[in-house]
């Protein structure tokens, strides 16, 4: 590998779960095809950073000029319920289950057990900031926490759970998590829509 390849390689080893051998072929993929490909796939890098922006409230990626996505603007959205995502591609998947009407929150990641400096990993200034604002503007009554069935998913809920707790004395807040539906070790970007209903129909 020349000096391009190796670096465009790199590139593609920090896209979540590509390793160096996946890096490659999509090196040579890239290579293989004409130059009008390759033109407008750059070129499609370059307007997504453009021209998608994330909402001032939610932190979820959207398109518009508004600071605000369509679900937190929306007058028709249940500003009682806020739950807690992972990532974008849970949101997706959820809001496309058609299960939830509420407000969302992405929390940008998952907490390790042994995770020494959490408030660099997630969002959790943002979140207790959102979440006292909603109280106040919104009438938010409920808090669902929505993570992966795992060790990482379960640790984040413990802790968010943790530092909310004085938002919930305070203003009297419910804090939910997904209930039994979900199987332990499930990623939530995987679940379908009816094990996700029956998740949330079982919060507790």
């Amino acid at each position: 590998m020349n000096d391009s390849t190796k670096k465009l390689t790199e590139y593609f080893t920090k896209f979540p779960g590509i390793g160096s051998r996946q890096a490659r072929r999509f090196v040579y993929f890239l290579l293989s095809q004409k130059k009008e490909f390759v033109t407008g796939f750059v070129a499609s890098l370059s307007d997504i950073k453009e021209s998608i922006k994330q909402c001032a409230s939610c932190y979820r990626f959207f398109e518009g000029s508004s600071s605000l996505c369509d679900i937190c603007e929306s007058k028709i959205t249940d500003t009682s319920t806020l739950m807690i995502v992972e990532k974008d591609i849970d949101f997706e998947n959820i809001k496309k289950s058609g299960i939830y009407h509420g407000r969302y929150f992405i929390l940008g990641g998952l907490l390790s057990i042994l995770e020494k400096t959490p408030m660099e990993k997630i969002r959790i200034r943002e979140l207790v900031k959102e979440i006292g604002k909603q109280v106040v503007s919104s009438g938010l009554k409920e808090v669902i926490i929505a993570l992966s069935a795992n060790l990482e998913g379960d640790n984040t809920y413990q802790y968010i759970k943790k530092t909310i707790e004085p938002l919930k004395e305070k203003h009297k807040l419910k804090i939910s998590s997904l209930g039994r539906g979900l199987s332990t070790g499930l990623e939530l970007e995987y679940s379908d829509g009816e094990t996700l209903g029956n998740a949330l129909k079982n919060r507790n």
